[in-house]
C-alpha cells in the first residue's frame, strides 16, 4: 500500500513549483523589462527622429506660409499692375486713335501746304521775273535819261560853237584853235559816256599779256590830258603781271580822271605800286577832299554818282575789270585812296 504524501510534502512541493514559476516570471518580467526599455530607447529614438521631422516640417510650413504671404502680396502687386497696363493700353489705344487722326490731318494739312508752297514759289518766280524786267526796264530808262541828260550838254556846246563859227565871216586862229578846242571836248565827253555805257554791258574775254606796272601807268599818264596842275608821283618799282592791258588801262584812266575831278584840277596823285608775293598792289591817292563816308559803300555800285555829269559806270566798271582779272578793288579815306590788288598770274 503506498504512502500518501503528507501535507509538508505537499506544501513544499507546491511551493518549489511555486518558485519555480516565480523564478520563471521574473526572468521573463525581466525579459519584458529589458523589451520594454529597448522598446522604450527605440521610442525615444524615434520619437526624436519624428520630433525633429515635425521641426523641419515646421520650418518648411512656415517657409511655405511665408512664401505663401509673399507670393500672394506679388500676386496682389501683379493684379495691380495687370490693371494699370490695361489702363495703359487703354489709354494708348486711345492715344494711337489720336495720333492717327492727328497724322491724317497733318498729311492733310502738308498737302495744303505743299500745294501752298508751289503756287507761292510760282508767284515768287513770277514776281521775281516781273521785278527783273522791271529793274532792267529801270536801269535803262535811268540809264537812258542820264545819258540824255549828259550828252545833250556837249551837243548844246557843238551847236553854239558851229552856229557861232557859220555867224563870222572871219575868224582867227586864235578862235579857231578856242572853237576846235571846245569841239573837241564836247566830242570826247559824248565819247567817253558812250564807252562806259558799252563798256559796262560787255562781258568780252580777257587778252593776257605780261605788263611792267610801272611802265604800263606812265604811259596811260602820258598819254591822258589832265590840267598842268596835277602832278604824278609813280613809284619806280618793276612789279610785272600778266594782265589784259587794254581793260587794266580804262581802270587807271578812270581812277585818275576821278581824282584829278575830285581835286578840282589841282592836287597831287600818288601811285604806290607794291609786290605781294602771288599778287601785286596798286594805291592810288589824291590830295582831295575825301569820299563822305555815308556813300563810301555805294560808289562802286552802277549808275551810282554825285556829279552833275557821268553815267555813273566808271568806278562799277572798274570793280567788274578787276574782278574778272580774279583780284579787288577796295577805297578808303584820309587820304583818298583806292587799293586794287591783281594776281600775277604766271
Amino acid at each position: 500500500m503506498l504512502k500518501q504524501p503528507s501535507d509538508f510534502e505537499k506544501f513544499s512541493g507546491l511551493a518549489g513549483d511555486a518558485i519555480s514559476e516565480l523564478d520563471q516570471a521574473k526572468t521573463e518580467l525581466e525579459e519584458r523589462g529589458n523589451q520594454l526599455r529597448e522598446l522604450a530607447a527605440q521610442s525615444s529614438s524615434k520619437f526624436a527622429d519624428v520630433m525633429n521631422v515635425n521641426t523641419q516640417l515646421k520650418d518648411k510650413i512656415d517657409f511655405l506660409q511665408s512664401l505663401a504671404t509673399t507670393l500672394s502680396l506679388r500676386n496682389e502687386e501683379l493684379e495691380r499692375k495687370n490693371q494699370d497696363l490695361e489702363k495703359q493700353k487703354a489709354d494708348n489705344t486711345r492715344l494711337a486713335a489720336d495720333l492717327r487722326r492727328n497724322l491724317e490731318k497733318v498729311v492733310l494739312k502738308e498737302k495744303e501746304l505743299e500745294i501752298q508752297r508751289d503756287e507761292l514759289e510760282r508767284q515768287v518766280s513770277e514776281k521775281t521775273d516781273q521785278l527783273l524786267k522791271s529793274q532792267k526796264l529801270a536801269l535803262i530808262g535811268e540809264l537812258a535819261s542820264r545819258m540824255a541828260h549828259d550828252l545833250k550838254n556837249p551837243l548844246s556846246t557843238i551847236k553854239n560853237v558851229i552856229e557861232l563859227m557859220e555867224n563870222k565871216q572871219k575868224i582867227r586862229i586864235e578862235e579857231k584853235l578856242m572853237y576846235y578846242g571846245k569841239l573837241h571836248r564836247a566830242i570826247e565827253r559824248m565819247s567817253h559816256q558812250v564807252d562806259d555805257v558799252l563798256e559796262y554791258g560787255k562781258s568780252t574775254r580777257l587778252e593776257m599779256q605780261t605788263c611792267h606796272m610801272s611802265q604800263l601807268i606812265n604811259q596811260i599818264i602820258s598819254d591822258g590830258s589832265y590840267s598842268p596842275n596835277i602832278k604824278f608821283n609813280v613809284e619806280k618799282i618793276d612789279v610785272k603781271a600778266n594782265v589784259d592791258a587794254r581793260k587794266i588801262e580804262a581802270v587807271f584812266t578812270n581812277l585818275f580822271v576821278n581824282a584829278a575831278q575830285a581835286m578840282g584840277d589841282n592836287g597831287t596823285i600818288n601811285v604806290r605800286i607794291m609786290d605781294n608775293g602771288a599778287n601785286l598792289m596798286v594805291a592810288v591817292e589824291d590830295t582831295g577832299p575825301g569820299i563822305p563816308d555815308e556813300i563810301m559803300s555805294n560808289i562802286f555800285d552802277p549808275l551810282f554818282t554825285t556829279k552833275q555829269t557821268g553815267t555813273g559806270l566808271g568806278l562799277s566798271i572798274c570793280k567788274k575789270i578787276v574782278e574778272q582779272h580774279g583780284g579787288s578793288i577796295t577805297a578808303k579815306n584820309d587820304p583818298t585812296t583806292f587799293i586794287i590788288r591783281l594776281p600775277k598770274n604766271f
